[in-house]
């Protein structure tokens, strides 16, 4: 993230027993916890641990009675701005499902056959994995497991899946063994999925996805983004990348004046 900023207010010059006192008040921690992912828009939990001086079961008990309360939204290594796209995976996947399908037959006809592309983790780029060409000699790389599990039976396809840590929310690996797995690959065409998007760029939801997905970027010749029109109209907190980094946005519609980036759009088949 950029800078961190220090939860600390100083009153005067306040000793380092003062501190401890000030947030050993649970109300106290939890309103700095507040003020810090009002601020910032994610907080990770470590970071608490180290600028509250308490201990990690401290903060996770602080972190579930926020969320609890519907002030956050706990997401991996963290808590979040409860008003981001805060739903889960299973439930994105039927929110606009005609239009990440029409997203998904206009981004394919971007597969170049014979080449190495990637997708990254999201329900669009689900919807991209079922609909790779047959016998195109396609290698496909991607950390989403679902895309893994829709991909692993098909012979004409070669498949690399890099693990890492599991996240349930997103149902894709990430953290550092992830980001280490993609280091040395390359593909023609990343696919990227955003959690929310605006005139300046991509966003995520986590430190972890976002640098996942700035190291896809890292390895692809070109990026397409992958995203239906709701997702200008989330937040997300961790800006991904500008538009300079991608080539094309497919989507089924932008905002008025929205010249950012080369759009295509796609229109869903009437039912």
């Amino acid at each position: 993230m950029a800078e961190k900023r220090q939860l600390m207010v100083h009153h005067g010059h306040m000793s380092d027993m003062e501190a401890s006192l000030r947030y050993s008040s649970a109300p106290h921690r939890r309103e700095a916890i507040l003020r810090r992912i009002e601020l910032d828009g994610y907080v990770a939990a470590a970071d608490l641990v180290t600028e509250l001086g308490v201990s990690p079961n401290t903060v996770r008990r602080d972190l579930r009675r926020l969320a609890g309360d519907g002030l956050v939204r706990a997401v991996h290594g963290g808590a979040a701005a409860a008003d981001m796209a805060a739903t889960p995976f299973t439930d994105r996947s039927v929110q606009a499902s005609a239009a990440k399908r029409a997203i998904a037959v206009a981004a394919v006809r971007h597969v170049e056959p014979g080449t190495a592309i990637a997708l990254d983790s999201g329900t669009t780029t689900l919807e991209i994995a079922k609909l790779l060409p047959s016998r195109a000699n396609l290698t496909v790389i991607t950390h989403s497991l679902p895309a893994i599990a829709v991909l692993a039976p098909r012979p004409d396809i070669t498949l690399i899946g890099v693990g890492g840590q599991y996240s349930r929310d997103t149902r894709s690996f990430g953290g550092p063994e992830t980001l280490a797995g993609l280091e040395h690959m390359s593909v023609r065409t990343l696919f990227l999925a955003a959690t929310s998007l605006d005139g300046t760029g991509v966003y995520g939801a986590t430190p972890y996805e976002a640098e996942t997905k700035r190291r896809l970027i890292a390895l692809a010749r070109r990026t397409i983004v992958v995203g239906d029109a709701r997702k200008f109209a989330l937040n997300a907190p961790i800006r991904v990348c500008g538009w300079d980094a991608a080539e094309l946005l497919v989507t089924d519609g932008v905002p008025p004046g929205f010249k950012d980036v080369a759009v295509e759009l796609a229109s869903p088949t009437p039912a």
